[in-house]
């Protein structure tokens, strides 16, 4: 009989410990989340839809379907501006174009060469092939911005 006192067992006290380690670090990566605001301009508008890509590794920019986070929108304005939340610091490179089609990709002649509006964060653009991760890359820590050019 322990009148009213409570014994903790070795597990919860174990379980304890491993929460009280892991907790503040949690608590740290939270605190550290940022945002990415991309403004985009040069939009059509009323034409299609804008599709925004956020890609945080070389290898995977700026194929589509491999980006981290994105965003796909009407193009009411001339301009719109996005925000991406909750992203960890790190580098970060952007892609958008405007599908005026709606076939929901960025169409290109015989050549490669796209028939769609399309640019990248940092005004990264090259004639002939897309920009590498690096030149496209800025850094968020914790927030960041960037502007894309549609042309």
């Amino acid at each position: 009989m322990t009148h009213g006192i409570r014994l903790i067992s070795p597990r919860a006290r174990a379980a304890g410990a491993v929460l009280a380690a892991v907790l503040p670090s949690l608590v740290a990566t939270a605190a550290q989340a940022g945002e990415l605001t991309i403004e985009v301009s040069g939009i059509t508008a009323n034409r299609g839809k804008v599709y925004i890509a956020v890609y945080d590794r070389p290898e995977t920019f700026p194929i589509s379907g491999r980006q981290r986070v994105g965003q796909v929108l009407a193009s009411e304005d001339q301009h719109l501006t996005v925000h991406f939340k909750d992203l960890p610091p790190g580098r970060y490179a952007a892609a958008a174009f405007q599908d005026f089609n709606g076939n929901g990709r960025l169409d290109k002649n015989f050549l490669g060469i796209p028939k769609e509006p399309y640019g990248f964060s940092n005004a990264a653009r090259r004639s002939s092939r897309p920009p590498k991760f690096a030149e496209a890359a800025m850094t968020l820590t914790p927030d960041g911005a960037t502007t894309i050019v549609l042309k």
